[in-house]
């Protein structure tokens, strides 16, 4: 019998979304528990950010350290890493690029830095889903000053840091999502490897969140077809039980075609088509 598991989480949380994906691939069934800012202390179970996962009495904290403890935890399940000691250092050594680099960009290029319509435009968007999304939502203040708390928030100023700042953001946006290709190696998952492993499930949500919730630029994926047909071969293992982007914070639709119509610069509008998809949408105002 599988005890009872639940994902403390924020939506949009690059690490907590890793976990998710990692649940939904392993087929076990649980609960997200949406945490409210101003009450992670109370709300966290352990701890003092997401994610945080609890497995019956138990929880664990950190991403990647939580996918290894779910392997152990239920092996009967599809697992997040090879049994094969190289395959298995290979994925290790993407999960930590996605981590230190792609994770990192994205942050910088969502909602970015400086003073721009487009990064106030993007924070208030990424404060308005965490008002609808976490326990209690955020008092109207805190709402209209979310720009400004992204823009100093230690842990989010660490990850800005970790990328050169010194490349124009577009070019930057560009080497990352070229370096993500060539780590794909040919396969139809990263590492070409035959079938998805924890990298891709890490890196799914870094591609998919940004668009489906309606952040300007992250409709720039469009322009890599083998990332949108990448991300349609990764989708085919997960679930939306319980979806990756709540139903309230959803603007966009899956990004692609599960059919296979891969068109650069195409938006695909919102109508289901798989057991995939979300059957029920109510994009925020």
């Amino acid at each position: 019998m599988i005890p009872r598991i639940t994902l403390y989480t924020f939506t949009m949380s690059p690490f907590a979304e890793k976990v998710h994906c990692y649940l939904q691939y392993k087929q076990l069934p649980f609960n997200c528990y949406f945490v409210n800012p101003l009450r992670i202390k109370k709300d966290l179970p352990l701890g003092h950010q997401v994610p945080a996962l609890s497995v019956g009495e138990e929880t664990r904290t950190d991403s990647t350290p939580i996918g290894l403890w779910l392997d152990e935890l239920f092996p009967e399940h599809p697992k997040l890493l090879p049994n094969n000691s190289i395959e298995r250092n290979k994925v290790l050594e993407i999960d930590q690029w996605i981590s230190h680099h792609l994770i990192p960009g994205n942050f910088r290029n969502f909602p970015g830095t400086g003073i721009s319509p487009r990064r106030i435009l993007n924070a208030w968007r990424l404060g308005q889903v965490l008002h609808k999304t976490c326990h209690g939502g955020m008092p109207l203040t805190l709402q209209a000053s979310w720009p400004l708390v992204l823009g100093n928030v230690r842990f989010l100023k660490d990850l800005r840091a970790m990328t050169d700042q010194t490349v124009p953001l577009k070019e930057a946006n560009a080497k990352l999502r070229s370096n993500f290709i060539e780590k794909l190696e040919g396969g139809p998952y990263l590492g070409g490897l035959t079938e998805p492993t924890l990298a891709d499930l890490g890196a799914f949500p870094q591609f998919v969140a940004p668009y489906m919730v309606g952040l300007s630029g992250a409709e720039e994926i469009l322009e890599y077809p083998e990332i949108i047909a990448w991300l349609n071969r990764v989708r085919t293992y997960l679930t939306d039980t319980p979806p990756l982007i709540p139903n309230v914070a959803l603007k966009r639709e899956f990004p692609g075609d599960p059919n296979g119509d891969y068109t650069i610069g195409k938006i695909p509008e919102c109508s289901p088509r798989s057991p995939h998809q979300l059957l029920s949408i109510q994009p925020i105002n």
